[in-house]
């Protein structure tokens, strides 16, 4: 295993995140792995939930409860890093994951709190989820509809979070295209002087050949982190389009309702 860590490796697997076993189970294991960069991960597991759709968002609890049980044994780094993050991600599924998603939320924090994983504080995470929603659900019992809105500026720092992760890439695009271009001018330039023959050619074209791969191969690695962040940043994008779509359609049909209410006639018995 490569013990080298790459965040936009994790980008690409949080992604393709699904709620099979083996891949909850492998990519609890790359993250335990890397357990010395544990805020690294933490955050970028934060930053790509909020991200995901709703249905992938239980996956990535799933995968945090895998991580908790399976990590804690050689070190308290994820139990840490976890604790910041998991109630606002918990309280999202609980409110917005349907039936199915509030008891997902409740069978962790159970487990959670009978296996100690989070030590003597299990509770205070329990309080924490359930003392907020509550009140909500004493409302929906006597009939009044309420529905938890997420926070004004989640959906404002998804977005920042995501335009700063793809320019903020430590490489210039034309540049990496211009390097691109011109390992493979030279590589068909060798091609069409010497032919497939370049050992034949001198050690010194060879070493140059060898370098332009090597060029070649690290710009498509780096085009390729460009290519999934700015995909991360659609679908953040999208996902912040829908609800504005949502909330405009909601006003609009308010003030539908507003002004029949207005133009109707009103009469007295």
């Amino acid at each position: 295993m490569n013990s080298s860590f790459n965040g936009q490796i994790l980008v690409d697997k949080l992604v393709k995140l699904n709620n099979t076993q083996q891949s909850i189970e492998t990519l609890s294991h790359w993250c335990i792995f890397h357990r010395n960069k544990a805020k690294q991960v933490v955050e970028t597991w934060q930053r790509q939930f909020y991200c995901a759709p709703r249905d992938q968002r239980i996956c990535f609890l799933y995968l945090a409860n895998d991580i908790l049980q399976n990590s804690r044994r050689k070190g308290l780094e994820f139990i840490n890093e976890f604790w910041k993050v998991l109630p606002g991600a918990l309280n999202d599924v609980f409110n917005n994951g349907g039936e199915f998603g509030r008891n997902t939320v409740i069978r962790l924090i159970d487990i959670w709190e009978e296996r100690k994983v989070f030590g003597s504080h299990g509770q205070v995470l329990k309080d924490d989820v359930f003392g907020r929603n509550i009140d909500n659900r004493n409302r929906n019992e006597k009939g009044i509809t309420y529905k938890l809105k997420q926070p004004a500026g989640e959906q404002l720092e998804k977005l920042i979070s995501g335009y700063n992760h793809v320019y903020g890439l430590p490489f210039d695009e034309d540049t990496l295209f211009g390097n691109y271009q011109a390992a493979i001018n030279y590589i068909e330039k060798v091609q069409k002087e010497h032919g497939n023959d370049w050992n034949s050619n001198g050690s010194e074209v060879v070493a140059e050949l060898q370098t332009q791969h090597g060029r070649l191969g690290e710009c498509i690695e780096h085009l390729k982190s460009v290519e999934s962040s700015r995909a991360t940043l659609v679908t953040c994008l999208r996902e912040a389009l829908h609800e504005q779509e949502s909330k405009f359609e909601q006003v609009h049909q308010q003030l539908q309702v507003h002004f029949l209410h207005i133009r109707s006639p009103v009469y007295f018995s």
